[in-house]
Order: C-alpha cells, then sequence, then structure tokens
C-alpha cells in the first residue's frame, strides 16, 4: 500500500511539472505589433544617394576603392550594376547607398562611372 501511495504521488508531482514546463500550450500568443524604431531610420538615411570619388583599387564580386582622403572602401554592387569596363587603377565616380567606414553595413554601388 506504501508503495502504491508513494507512485501515485510521484506521478502527481511529474504531471504538475510537465504543465508547468509548457504554460502556453494551446494557447495563442499575441504577437507584438512592430513600432518604428531607430532601424526604419537606417533604411531611409541608407536609400539617400550619395557620390564617392577616388581609384579602384581591386575589382571582384566587390568593389574596393581608394578615395581621395586615402581611405580603403569596400562596396557591393547593387542588381544590375556591373564593373565591365572598368580596371584597377582607373579614377571613378561612385554613386552609393548607406555608409562608407562602417564595417557592418557595405555601402551599396547604384552607379559607377569613368572620372574625368
Amino acid at each position: 500500500m506504501k508503495r502504491t501511495i508513494c507512485v501515485l504521488s510521484l506521478m502527481v508531482m511529474m504531471m504538475g511539472l510537465a504543465a508547468c514546463q509548457f504554460p502556453s500550450m494551446g494557447k495563442k500568443q499575441a504577437e507584438p505589433t512592430p513600432t518604428p524604431t531607430a532601424s526604419s531610420a537606417v533604411t531611409t538615411e541608407q536609400k539617400e544617394e550619395k557620390v564617392v570619388h577616388g581609384v579602384i583599387n581591386r575589382l571582384d564580386s566587390y568593389l574596393v576603392l581608394i578615395t581621395d582622403d586615402d581611405e580603403y572602401q569596400i562596396m557591393d554592387y547593387a542588381e544590375g550594376v556591373s564593373a565591365d569596363g572598368f580596371a584597377e587603377g582607373d579614377k571613378v565616380n561612385v554613386t552609393y547607398t548607406g555608409k562608407l567606414g562602417v564595417e557592418s553595413e557595405t555601402p551599396v554601388i547604384i552607379a559607377i562611372e569613368k572620372a574625368e
């Protein structure tokens, strides 16, 4: 009899622990509504077009540009933009979106043309 009582009480405790582990089981949690944050400000800022002048240092699936301030800038190409017709050492004007000098956000080239 003692053994049966111990087993039953152990089963009741296990069921209680299992219920505490998954309190939201069967209940749908409300999803938080998105609020405007700093990330939306960054998005609008990245869409602003800027122009930088420099010399092409490396052409690959990305572009390394040495600016007039002797700083190296790594940039990605936007869709439809290519560096065909350009060579390393060419002086260029690059129109881009994003921020220069920020490692976490690579600027995106939207237009590139030879400088005179």
